[in-house]
């Protein structure tokens, strides 16, 4: 009778193991042939929401995912495997209605025939504020903000500019932490220490940026690494460039940091639109758009050389006004110049293709990594997109209808939404105006 001791039973085992992986690997596992097309034959399920399981049907994928792309209209999935025949994958965030789903292998790309049902799930919550129209920092049950802009760093710190209800000022909101403080605040509005609406941040170093409205040359920096404390900058143009800026329309609302060249970008409402660096303070004076009040800025990340701008309705030429215009700052007197992408007549509401869509005072514009952009549609009450590919859609709130609700996005209700911000997971945050709070928006 022959012993084996216990090693020898634990070292078959995982001969076993081994041979098996090896043997299923051989199976199941298809290199993709490069002299033959990817085949599509189907998917399931036919729809969802974001992040949902799906499979995908076909051949010639290979095993390797690092060669493999999906995407839903032009938003690329997340990979889990790939077997050769079936690729496991994640449906990414807001791909636009009805996606179609493409598959990339090396030079090779197909499309199934048909399209995926996805469905957006929203979630609006409120993050501080009680309706009282003041600002008094505090913990966010407590606070009281009358926020009009918003902008967010990488950290999901939430700063707000307010310039109503006796004060003015910047303040920093945390969840995280519970707090609301301001980082500068003044009692009247004659001790115009720093006028401020739009804010900006650079997300790689978390530079906090407003622009002084009604100095031409003032903008303030917070920098977080001496705890956000404000210092004043001056904008070093030429005489020749300052001179230009007519003085009764010198306000400049807006200040946005541009990742593509790492410089700074305000317009005053005479329609100059300038650039600025950031480290020796030199500007310039790069386009003459059209005139008017402005009410919101943005540069796209997914485009980052595109700088967008709504105008408000005593904009001229009067096609400008209530709309949503962008500027290519690569070129920005060329052939395409300063254009509006939405259709004239404002003070309306339309979802649908961009060149179709109308707005009702549209306000802050903000966008998500993906290049999803978000209105503040302040005279409609609601939370609107306009996706990737150029497809407006209402997000939360009920158009035309005010009041204040948290929930799903039909029964959400929002009072004169103001300001937006995006933090780096997609979420919205919203300065609802006339409600006097911060509310929180969760798409899926």
């Amino acid at each position: 009778m022959i012993l084996f001791r216990p090693q020898f039973y634990l070292m078959v085992a995982i001969l076993v193991v081994l041979t098996s992986c090896e043997q299923k690997e051989s199976i199941v596992g298809k290199e993709h042939d490069p002299n033959k097309s990817i085949v599509l034959t189907s998917f399931f399920p036919r729809e969802g929401g974001a992040r949902e399981k799906i499979l995908l049907d076909g051949e010639n994928f290979g095993v390797d995912i690092s060669k493999i792309k999906v995407f839903f209209n032009k938003t690329q999935a997340t990979l889990i495997s790939s077997n050769g025949d079936r690729i496991y994958a994640l449906v990414p965030r807001l791909p636009g209605a009805d996606p179609k789903i493409s598959i990339v292998v090396g030079k090779d790309s197909m499309s199934y025939e048909n399209t995926f049902n996805y469905r957006t799930q929203a979630q609006v919550s409120t993050v501080t504020g009680n309706g009282v129209k003041s600002f008094k920092p505090g913990m966010l049950s407590e606070a009281e903000v009358y926020g009009k802009y918003l902008e967010l760093d990488a950290e999901g710190n939430i700063f707000m500019s307010w310039r109503d209800g006796g004060t003015f000022g910047v303040a920093r909101i945390n969840e995280l932490q519970n707090i609301v403080t301001p980082l500068i605040e003044a009692n009247t509005a004659t001790d115009r220490i720093l006028f401020a609406n739009g804010l900006t941040v650079d997300r790689s170093t978390g530079m906090l940026t407003a622009s002084h409205e009604s100095v031409k040359e003032v903008m303030f920096t917070f920098d977080p690494r001496e705890a956000w404390y404000p210092r004043q900058k001056n904008m070093k143009y030429s005489s020749s460039d300052l001179n230009s800026i007519v003085e009764a329309d010198r306000y400049k609302n807006f200040i946005t940091y541009c990742p593509y060249n790492k410089h700074l970008y305000t317009r005053y409402r005479d329609g100059k639109i300038a650039k600025i660096n950031p480290e020796t303070l030199q500007a310039t004076i790069v386009h003459q758009g059209p005139i008017g009040s402005q009410y919101g800025q943005a540069i796209n990340p997914a485009k980052p050389w595109l700088l967008y701008i709504t105008l408000h309705s005593n904009a001229s030429p009067i096609e400008y006004r209530q709309g949503i215009s962008v500027l290519d700052l690569r070129d920005p007197n060329g052939s395409g110049g300063f254009k509006r992408l939405n259709a004239p007549g404002g003070s309306s509401f339309r979802d649908g293709p961009l060149a179709d869509a109308l707005f009702n005072y549209p306000k802050d514009i903000k966008f998500d990594n993906s290049g999803n952009m978000f209105v503040a549609d302040y005279g409609n009450h609601c939370i609107r997109m306009v996706s990737a590919d150029d497809m407006v859609t209402t997000v939360a709130g009920q158009p035309g209808k005010s009041g204040y609700k948290d929930g799903g996005p039909v029964e959400s209700l929002f009072n004169q939404p103001w300001g937006v911000a995006v933090n780096e997971q997609g979420d919205i945050y919203i300065a609802d105006w006339n409600n006097a709070r911060i509310r929180k928006l969760v798409i899926e």
